[in-house]
């Protein structure tokens, strides 16, 4: 009998040791052998670097969850992500990544990855004809996110696997906005799913840690080269944590979700927001297809203010439970705008790049949903 989400995550992947109900953490760096031949031989564990059994409960739980073969654990998720493209990407070739991206990916793939003579083309994956007029006869590897971690934009994903598969590409996307409670990128074809475990799968805001999912021949090629000689992993009490928050992690996104649509509701029935982007709203214009590819929506939106940058900063100083800060998907609330911070070099000379002063990206954490409108409207209104 299969297990559902909630009860897999509470079971799967864990051994019975002394009876214990929480795994214990193997803090060892080293393992040691009975033999010569039992050293030669492989089985079993030899170093933390490479495999470790806390790492193994929380992988075996990973895969399951992203209904992939396997999942590699690492210490950040730019870790898994980098290790990910220089596995895919030589010299001489070319990869196609949606825009608007992660900061990160951005960096990695918009200045970093040239010095090695990979180039990149930024698109945006909504125009499914100019993704297809961006593949070049070098390009190996379609890069994606599940939905944009600014303005919140969701592209058609089987048109994008199937344009891969004509040409022979490979696909990777990062599921850490939606999060496999409401998106599982391996059923629409993807060949590798990434995401930033310090986020939602972690959910306590006390862990930086990422993960790779996808099949067993891609998972162990991953290891035997880019894990072990990036030296990427991740410690054994940093898995322990992650497995700890995925204990919990159906409640916590049931709730992000409940918590983000009435938010979404209210602020757009505010005369001071001029748009809302979140497109699990009947009104926003991507609402067919995000309802048609995703089960739910996450606790990640932005709105943008009628008063510019001036009403931003305003608003922002003047709330109380939703805090100042970078990263989502934690028990907090969270307030962020790409206007506080510089480097958007991708958004520049686009129909992004005005939006993005008035813009406040809000992760609705897991406070009395009430308490946080209420924090909301009191910070948009006009004073006298």
């Amino acid at each position: 009998m299969k297990a559902r989400m909630q009860t897999m995550l509470t079971h799967f992947g864990e051994e019975n040791i002394h009876g214990a109900v929480v795994p214990p953490i193997f803090l060892n760096s080293t393992f040691v052998h009975d033999s010569y031949e039992a050293f030669q031989e492989g089985e079993g564990y030899y170093y933390s670097r490479v495999a470790n059994p806390t790492l193994d409960v929380l992988e075996k739980k990973l895969a399951a969850l992203e209904q992939g073969e396997a999942a590699k654990a690492f210490a950040s998720g730019m870790a898994a992500l980098s290790a990910v493209l220089f596995h895919f990407l030589k010299q001489g070739d070319h990869a196609v990544c949606s825009t608007p991206a992660y900061g990160g990916t951005f960096g990695i793939l918009g200045s970093y990855m040239h010095k090695f003579g990979i180039s990149v083309d930024f698109v945006d994956f909504r125009d499914t004809d100019r993704v297809r007029a961006a593949i070049k006869p070098n390009t190996r590897l379609i890069v994606c996110e599940s939905y944009s971690t600014f303005f919140m934009d969701v592209f058609d994903l089987a048109a994008i696997v199937a344009m891969a598969k004509e040409h022979g590409l490979h696909t990777v996307i990062d599921n850490t906005c939606a999060s496999p409670a409401n998106l599982r990128p391996l059923e629409w074809g993807f060949d590798v799913v990434v995401h930033s475990a310090s986020k939602y799968l972690g959910g306590h805001s006390d862990v930086i840690a990422g993960a790779v999912i996808s099949s067993e021949a891609i998972i162990d090629r991953i290891v035997q080269t880019e894990y072990g000689i990036f030296g990427g992993a991740l410690g054994p009490f940093e898995a322990w944590l992650v497995t700890r928050g995925l204990k919990t992690f159906g409640l916590r996104m049931r709730q992000h979700a409940d918590s983000a649509m009435q938010i979404a509701r209210m602020l757009e029935a505010n005369d001071q927001v001029a748009k809302v982007n979140f497109p699990f709203l009947p009104g926003h214009e991507q609402h067919a297809l995000t309802r048609k590819q995703f089960d739910a929506p996450s606790g990640l939106l932005s709105f943008e203010l009628r008063g510019g940058k001036a009403a931003a900063v305003r608003m922002i100083n003047r709330l109380r439970y939703f805090k100042i800060g970078v990263s989502w998907g934690g028990f907090e609330s969270l307030v962020y705008s790409p206007g506080m911070s510089g480097g958007h070099e991708q958004f520049a000379g686009t129909d992004y790049e005005p939006r993005l002063d008035p813009l406040i990206r809000i992760s609705v954490g897991l406070e009395d949903p009430a308490d946080l409108m209420d924090d909301l409207r009191s910070a948009l209104e006009v004073p006298a």
